[in-house]
């Protein structure tokens, strides 16, 4: 699978060169796929940070790259990636290092289908995550700097799109569901752990990293939602002790330093790492 792809008409010099490049956010959800297989394969890669907070996904020099404006992005040898979980196979793919897909045909369609699982489960996690933190900082911005951020985006369809974001606001009902999807899962994945340290028995996959990357926060994000689930706190315990997981969350400069907050609700040492 190489997801979407696309030649950019000027990706920029990196992406002409054999090290990759990542125009993306913090390590949050989606933002951080690409960056948590690259580090934990050992692949030297440029990092553009790209600033949702002042929708620099939307600034003309990105939208040049990706013209849909969305994060991740990953650019290597002059191609362009846009769909954030199958970037993560083509990094497994064209890059040496620890495989991060199973050999197994029927062991690489379950780590598929946990994958496809977590996707549809991180909608619900950013429902919760816009209600409770993105909302509320994009709107602690004055109306006129929001106004000014939003002017600029390129397209009408998307400025409509982000002013009505920018304002939303979700019922009780809805936040009363995507919490009750999110415990669903847990618990789904907690009882998919109970027999095997990592979603597809034995092997550290790209199941375990992406579905982490969306639900890394949770002991301190929504802890209702992880009470009395312990193989599914054991396997983060297990996914922060390895080297290129704080790693990762030290390129955050946002939301996703709280990683290193729950390293240490684990028991997780992160002397070191959070510089």
């Amino acid at each position: 699978m190489t997801g979407n792809r696309q030649t950019s008409a000027d990706p920029g010099a990196s992406g002409l060169a054999s090290k990759p490049a990542v125009y993306s956010w913090d390590p949050n959800s989606n933002s951080g796929k690409p960056m948590f297989v690259l580090t934990e394969k050992g692949v030297d890669f440029d990092f553009h940070y790209i600033d949702l907070l002042e929708f620099e996904q939307h600034a003309p020099d990105y939208v040049a790259i990706n013209p849909a404006g969305t994060v991740p992005t990953l650019v290597h040898q002059g191609v362009v990636f846009t769909e954030s979980t199958e970037m993560c196979e083509y990094i497994d793919a064209a890059f040496p290092g620890v495989s991060l897909v199973p050999d197994d045909v029927a062991q690489r369609y379950a780590m598929r289908l946990w994958c496809r699982k977590t996707d549809v489960a991180a909608e619900s996690v950013s429902v919760l995550g816009w209600h409770n933190h993105l909302g509320p900082m994009v709107r602690s911005k004055s109306p006129e700097e929001l106004e000014r951020l939003i002017a600029r985006i390129p397209t009408e369809e998307r400025r409509i799109s982000w002013r009505s974001a920018s304002q939303q606001s979700f019922t009780p009902e809805q936040l009363d569901d995507a919490q009750a999807k999110i415990v669903a899962y847990v618990r789904e994945l907690d009882g998919a752990l109970r027999n095997s340290p990592w979603l597809v028995g034995e092997q550290f996959t790209l199941a375990d990293i992406l579905t982490f990357a969306n639900f890394y926060s949770l002991p301190l994000s929504n802890p209702a939602a992880a009470q009395d689930v312990p193989h599914f706190e054991d396997w983060l315990r297990r996914i922060y002790q390895r080297p290129a997981t704080l790693r990762t969350f030290a390129l955050a400069r946002s939301l996703a330093r709280r990683a290193f907050k729950v390293a240490e609700m684990l028991g997780v040492s992160t002397e070191g790492a959070a510089a």
